[in-house]
């Protein structure tokens, strides 16, 4: 069992209970800690930087909420980084995210309607989105996430994108 600072695996009986933690649980808590780091980051970028725009069309109910994580990659880069989260309640129709305080550089967003508020992409027992979900510049997905390059949006100056939801039927 593993242990981590102030939570023990397991308490005695002549000590205060203490919280356990099970394995399972490690993962979860990381990226939770993760996530709240990253939007709190989103939120104290530097204004001053190039903005990326990304309308979300094909929303349909205003249920809970629009989650998009931009990627990045640099020149040097074999695989594509999260920059940072964006979070907007739903709309029905369309909802707009920016993403402010970024350098020049490629960037791509993936992202789904949360519709339920749980923070996770709701599957089926195959691993179909039950939620909506959808890709900066809606490339076609067959069987998976797109490449970076299909996503992929070049900023040099201020720029904006667009992504349509799809939903399983």
């Amino acid at each position: 069992m593993v242990a981590l600072a102030g939570i023990s695996p397991a308490a005695s009986p002549t000590q205060e209970p203490k919280m356990r933690l099970s394995l399972w649980m490690l993962p979860t808590l990381i990226c939770a800690a993760s996530l709240l780091h990253a939007i709190d980051s989103a939120e104290c970028a530097d204004k001053d930087g190039l903005v990326l725009t990304l309308k979300v069309e094909g929303v349909r109910s205003s249920k809970g909420q629009i989650r998009a994580e931009l990627l990045g990659k640099q020149a040097d880069d074999t695989k594509a980084k999260t920059v940072t989260f964006g979070v907007k309640d739903a709309r029905t129709g369309s909802v707009v995210i920016e993403f402010p305080g970024l350098t020049p550089g490629d960037y791509a967003v993936q992202l789904y309607h949360d519709e339920n508020a749980n923070g996770k992409v709701d599957m089926n027992m195959v691993g179909i989105p039950l939620e909506g979900f959808g890709f900066s510049n809606t490339p076609l997905v067959a069987g998976g996430i797109p490449e970076f390059d299909k996503m992929k949006v070049s900023l040099s100056a201020d720029a904006s994108t667009t992504a349509v939801l799809a939903y399983a039927p």
